[in-house]
Order: C-alpha cells, then sequence, then structure tokens
C-alpha cells in the first residue's frame, strides 16, 4: 500500500465524488480510479459501491476509512516533527553543565532563553565535570556542554570549543583566617597553606591548571581535605580546616562566613566554553551556538569578572572592601 493510494481514498471516502475527490487532489479522475482499483486488488475486496448516480463505502471502506484518518494524521505529525527537527526546533537537547557554571547567570539566562525561543526542543541538562562532559560528548552520551578549563585550552580533534565567558580564580577563605582582612592576594603568598580541593580523579577543568599555577610559583600546594562537591568544599572551608582556590562563580553559595578574596595574579583565570562534536550537522547545536554567543558578546566579562568588592560575610552583613 502506498502513501498516495491511502491519501487518494481517504479524500474519495470523504467526497464520495470522483470528479469532487479528484479536482481536490489536484489530478485527472483517470489516475484517481487506478489507484483505487490498485488498492482494492492489494486489499483483496471493494472499497465503494459505485453506480452512476452514486459512490458509497463498503464495508471494508469503512473499516479502511477509520484507520486511514488515523495513519494519514500520524503521517502528517511524523513529517511536521522531522521538518521541526531538521530546523532545529523539535527533538532532544542534552547538555551537560559543571557546578560552578550554573552558579553564574549567564548559564540559566541562555538555558531559560533557548527554550522559550523553542519550546518544542525537550531541553535535558546534566551535571558533570568538565573532563567527563568531553567523554560524553564523544560517546554520544551529549549533544552540548558548557565546560571550565584554563585559558587557552585546546579540545580533542572530534571536539569543536567556542569560548564564552571568563571567570577569575578567588581564594575562600573563614572569618578567623589572618589573610580574610586582605584586599586582595597573589597566589605565592599561599605557599604554606592548606588547601580543600576536587580530587584529580573527578575530573574537574580547573584541577591541573591550579596545579601548573602553583608550580610557576615553585610550590606543591598541600590538600588536607578532598570533596567533590563545590558547596562540600566552601563549607569545610567555612569548618576552619583549610582555605580553597575556586571560581568566583562559588561566591554565590550562601554558605555563612566565608570570605572571599581577589587573586591578585593576571594567570589565575579560567574560561568557560560551549562544546560540541566536531563536524555535527544538527540545528539544534547551531541554535544553541548562536544564542551562546550573543549571551556572550553582551556579557563579556561583565558580570563574570565582577571582584569580590561584592562578596559579603554572612554575619553582620559587612561586606570585604
Amino acid at each position: 500500500m502506498k502513501f498516495n493510494q491511502l491519501r487518494y481514498f481517504a479524500v474519495l471516502a470523504e467526497e464520495l465524488h470522483f470528479r469532487k475527490a479528484a479536482e481536490r487532489i489536484g489530478i485527472t479522475q483517470a489516475p484517481l480510479s487506478l489507484a483505487i482499483q490498485e488498492l482494492e486488488r492489494e486489499l483483496g475486496g471493494k472499497l465503494f459501491h459505485r453506480t452512476r448516480r452514486k459512490v458509497a463505502l463498503t464495508e471494508t471502506g469503512l473499516i479502511l476509512q477509520d484507520n486511514a484518518r488515523s495513519i494519514l494524521a500520524r503521517i502528517d505529525r511524523t513529517v511536521d516533527e522531522i521538518r521541526r527537527v531538521q530546523a532545529g526546533e523539535g527533538g532532544e537537547l542534552r547538555i551537560g553543565f559543571t557546578a560552578a557554571s550554573s552558579l553564574l547567570s549567564f548559564f540559566p539566562s541562555l538555558v531559560h532563553a533557548f527554550r522559550i525561543k523553542y519550546p518544542e526542543i525537550r531541553v535535558v541538562l546534566e551535571d558533570m565535570p568538565s573532563m567527563s562532559q568531553i567523554r560524553a560528548l564523544q560517546a554520544r552520551e551529549l549533544d552540548a556542554g558548557i565546560i571550565r578549563t584554563a585559558p587557552r585550552f585546546k579540545p580533542p580533534a572530534d571536539v569543536t570549543a567556542t569560548r564564552l565567558l571568563t571567570d577569575p580564580l578567588v581564594v575562600a577563605v573563614d572569618p578567623t583566617h589572618p589573610l580574610n582582612s586582605r584586599r586582595e592576594i597573589s597566589l605565592s603568598e599561599l605557599r604554606e597553606e592548606r588547601f580543600v580541593f576536587y580530587p584529580r580523579s573527578y575530573g574537574v577543568g580547573i584541577y591541573d591548571h591550579f596545579i601548573q599555577l602553583c608550580a610557576k610559583r615553585s610550590f606543591v600546594p598541600t590538600f588536607v581535605q578532598e570533596a567533590r562537591e563545590a558547596s562540600t568544599i566552601i563549607g569545610l572551608v567555612a569548618t576552619g580546616l583549610g582555605i580553597a582556590v575556586v571560581p568566583s562563580s562559588l561566591r554565590y553559595i550562601g554558605i555563612p562566613d566565608i570570605v572571599y578574596l581577589p587573586l591578585a595574579d593576571a594567570d589565575a583565570m579560567t574560561e568557560l566554553l560551549l562544546i560540541y562534536r566536531a563536524g555535527e550537522a544538527n540545528s539544534r547545536i547551531a541554535n544553541l551556538s548562536q544564542m551562546a554567543r550573543a549571551k556572550a558578546s553582551s556579557w563579556k566579562d561583565a558580570a563574570v569578572t565582577a571582584r569580590p568588592a561584592a562578596q559579603t560575610r554572612a554575619k553582620g552583613g559587612r561586606r570585604v572592601r
């Protein structure tokens, strides 16, 4: 059974008149009659009672009419969905993100704007470290990701990266720490400090970057505690266990008694990248990338590089100047 045969039958079943049905379809009566005859041969029975004055559906025709409507409707919906997907307006989009990047207003603003503009696309968000996102992208478990890396990061050859924003590193200390009154500090002054940090195995994008920054200043950081979650790291800093070097976006985690100090080192920066598979013709990714670039261009370091002059000590509301 061919699609056109079913469509011709459905129109004739509604019109019950060969000339009117042919005109509605946009063909002559001859090919319409031939299509109906071929369909009847395939089904092994008459679909219409034909007389000079009247065309009526047979019992077989009535059964086919009921099913033809739903079949044609499903085909129309499928074609429409495929066209929306090809135009980047439908389907599913799996986006990875890091915990710290989600705290920047850029990320929720991007996702919200994308969902508003493309409501037919099902957006699935996956929280995972940067290196895990790259592996998930290569395994086709993600379609795109927002990762945090050191400046000038080079992705694998099969991954395309678009640089979006920069986010400086800051030092998180508890309010009793001797450094808490400083306006800013340099990394070299931290050589004797104890650090709370992510485990290297977790795959965060800034681990190797931080180690290299310390190596350039001729010291190896002393890690006294590791934690996978950004909020846990900040919580452990609040206990006085150690200090932490973290992206400035973590200042939005509302844990009391934490002071965030800007780093004076120009290379103590991270970058947020949009990643996706290289060479993949995916309209949804193209639309996301275009929107991300536009938003990043309007942002360009304004909110992201806001120094922790705006950081607060939760108790008493005093600000670090």
